[in-house]
């Protein structure tokens, strides 16, 4: 039995809201889609990010932006799944971009060449502006 159902039974409330719980906050601003990524995207989060940036994009939003300003650590599988969401909100018409990245993060994004495909930004005004 998991242990989340030693304290929350099925039939609780809370039991409910923590199955509903996501892995990033998602917010808007008129008509662009705001996310707040984790603290670490590695191999395993990347598997729930994928499916919930892939419902996101889907939407077609006008522009889709994800705040990094609390990830300290993201792994090639993270990578990836942000390289696959830039275009499949592209392929849609909308624009994809990253803002307030820590230095490290930053600097996986520079070595990793993705600077040169998504769009960076240092804060969220300068993102939706862009």
């Amino acid at each position: 039995m998991p242990l989340t159902l030693l304290f929350y039974g099925p039939e609780t409330r809370e039991y409910q809201e923590q199955l509903a719980m996501t892995l990033c906050e998602v917010r808007t601003k008129g008509e662009i889609t705001i996310v707040v990524m984790p603290l670490q995207i590695d191999h395993v989060a990347a598997l729930e990010l994928d499916h919930e940036l892939h419902e996101l994009a889907n939407r077609q939003p006008k522009a889709l932006l994800c705040d990094f300003s609390g990830t300290k650590y993201i792994s090639s599988s993270g990578l990836r799944i942000i390289l696959k969401t830039a275009k499949t909100v592209k392929a849609g018409g909308g624009r994809f971009g990253i803002f307030s990245l820590a230095p490290f993060v930053d600097h996986i994004f520079s070595m990793s060449g993705f600077t040169q495909v998504i769009a960076i930004y240092d804060s969220e005004e300068a993102a939706v502006r862009g």
